[in-house]
């Protein structure tokens, strides 16, 4: 799944933005103060300069994390993601692909108002998972539209019974609206037909014997086709079946 998110991110054209330099420092600047006012872990990766920063709160001492490096050459902050249940891992992944998908169906200037929150077991100093919150925006794109700037925020869970963080939603923190949570997996970005003639592409059907078997024209066989593509965000059949059975689409 990481792969697929490696795949997606890292290859967006990322045509220049007006002013990069100084978007990029503010949002360093948000980053660093994030991890100051919630006393939590900031991580502000760049996509295009596949690179991050890290803005240590006291969070990091109590996960016994070395507090050295200001900045990686990764999207990834692997020493934290190491210390995370494999299970939990695997999770913030799948969510966050699907997090990316359904960014691309919104507009550049929207996105800023939608949010991963995801319940993680990471390893402390000690050796033992004690539970985060995990916070994931995007909050800044290229002018092509490309998803730029992510910022990931990593919080102590507050120790009381009334207090609960889900396991992993997508959240419109405008309006309050859950996008996504538990099992439920965007099964409505196809429609029942597009996800009937995905089907058949996976087993290996032509647009021609699709369109015998379902009685259509070929011409709307080949615009479920196109309409499929567009709406998953890729450029082929195999790449389309791959990201439909790693979402749960099938």
């Amino acid at each position: 799944m990481r792969d697929l998110l490696d795949i997606k991110l890292l290859s967006q054209p990322f045509e220049t933005s007006e002013n990069p330099e100084l978007k990029l420092e503010n949002s360093k600047m948000i980053a660093q103060i994030y991890s100051k006012l919630e006393n939590c872990l900031s991580v502000l990766s760049d996509m295009k300069a596949r690179r991050s920063f890290i803005y240590y709160g006291p969070i990091a001492e109590e996960l016994g994390l070395e507090q050295k490096q200001a900045e990686i050459k990764s999207i990834w902050e692997e020493e934290l993601l190491s210390r995370v249940h494999p299970e939990d891992l695997q999770k913030k992944y799948r969510l966050e692909f699907q997090f990316f998908q359904l960014l691309n169906t919104i507009d550049a200037a929207e996105r800023m108002d939608y949010q991963v929150i995801t319940k993680l077991r990471i390893r402390n100093k000690e050796g033992k998972y004690i539970l985060i919150k995990h916070r994931l925006a995007y909050i800044g794109s290229s002018e092509d539209g490309s998803i730029w700037l992510a910022l990931c925020l990593y919080n102590m869970i507050y120790d009381h019974p009334d207090f609960n963080i889900p396991q992993g939603v997508i959240v419109n923190i405008k309006t309050g609206k859950i996008m996504d949570s538990n099992q439920q997996r965007f099964t409505d970005i196809l429609s029942l037909r597009e996800k009937e003639i995905l089907q058949l592409i996976k087993h290996g059907r032509r647009s021609k014997e699709i369109a015998d078997k379902l009685g259509l024209s070929i011409n709307t066989v080949n615009r479920h086709r196109q309409n499929i593509f567009q709406k998953l965000n890729v450029t082929n059949a195999m790449e389309a079946c791959r990201i439909a059975e790693t979402t749960g689409l099938f």
